[in-house]
């Protein structure tokens, strides 16, 4: 079985577990003594983990992944599935460190790749009752809770009751928008804290003539801001316009031998890229290529903003302009 996979994710990705990783393990899984109580423990000797590890890549069955930050890089914890039988595995081994905004994409990666990419008809998971977080945060995505087993769990010297949940693929597209929007509110949250002073600024508005664009932006409460601007670096000629109860517009039209528009145009697309302010131009760029953005227009100086902007376009085809801060 092919033991180097990796699923990509909007904050996160699953990466297959390698033998470099086996110190890594021993720190995630030791992390948090309280925790400890409910999994099973294992030794810090790195010999035996290392061992553990090159067991498992000759292992059937059996899918084992480091959750890594796309941003920073970091190993932030552990997830997998196994024990395959009847097309249907159980999953586990799921321990993220303490400040990790892990746990949702971790899981909706994991679920994403077992029923729609390997077609498994379910999976399962066993909890420890008595880790009342952790049950709740099955029940709350909207795994199904099946069963209790008594006494299932004996950890140091302690037995447990154990609940059982269960996710189909049916279930499963039932949760996952909401698990999608919950991820991007943590990607959100993840970006700012990088960039700090990451603000929107406008729309981009693809238009064939400005001046017939004007009388219908009015209708809806629109009003120049400053006059219009002419930027050869970028082919356009370009028109701000500002309201007290919508966002900011960008008219942008090609100038005369330009084609920069064109595209838009044909499409009959007007509003085409949203616009934000960021003060780090380069961190900025840097952050969103690292979450699968891809790069359409380097780093230039903009005439209108006196400064740098560049343009990426995100993986559902639209496109972000990032604009340096003065200062």
């Amino acid at each position: 079985m092919n033991k180097k996979i990796i699923i990509n994710g909007f904050l996160y990705r699953l990466r297959s577990v390698e033998l470099i990783d086996a110190q890594d393990i021993i720190n995630i899984r030791n992390e948090d003594q309280y925790r400890n109580k409910y999994i099973n423990p294992i030794s810090n000797d790195l010999k035996k983990q290392e061992e553990w590890v090159k067991n498992y890549l000759n292992r059937e069955n059996d899918y084992y992944f480091v959750i890594e930050n796309k941003i920073t890089g970091e190993k932030e914890g552990l997830i997998s599935f196994y024990d395959i039988n009847n097309n249907i595995a159980e999953w586990g081994r799921w321990v993220i460190k303490k400040s990790s905004l892990s746990s949702i994409e971790s899981v909706y990666l994991l679920f994403d790749y077992a029923l729609n990419k390997l077609k498994l008809d379910k999976l399962y998971c066993r909890s420890i009752k008595d880790n009342v977080n952790v049950i709740m945060f099955h029940d709350n995505i909207g795994e199904i809770r099946y069963k209790e087993y008594e006494n299932f769990f004996h950890i140091n010297n302690t037995y447990y009751n154990a609940i059982e949940h269960q996710i189909d693929l049916n279930t499963f597209n039932n949760i996952k928008n909401n698990l999608i929007d919950k991820s991007l509110q943590l990607l959100l949250r993840e970006i700012k804290k990088n960039l700090k002073l990451f603000k929107f600024h406008h729309i981009g508005v693809a238009c064939k003539d400005i001046d017939e664009e004007l009388t219908s932006f009015s209708l809806l409460g629109y009003k120049k801001e400053g006059n219009a601007f002419i930027d050869e670096n970028q082919g356009i000629k370009g028109q701000f316009l500002i309201s007290s109860k919508a966002p900011r517009l960008e008219l942008l039209e090609n100038l005369n031998n330009s084609n920069t528009l064109n595209y838009w145009n044909k499409q009959g697309i007007k509003m085409y890229h949203f616009g934000y302010t960021t003060d780090d131009i380069v961190k900025a760029k840097e952050l969103f290529l690292k979450i699968g953005a891809k790069l359409i227009s380097d780093i230039k100086y903009s005439i209108y903003f006196q400064n740098n902007i560049c343009f990426l376009v995100l993986k559902n085809k639209f496109i972000i302009e990032l604009i340096q801060n003065k200062g």
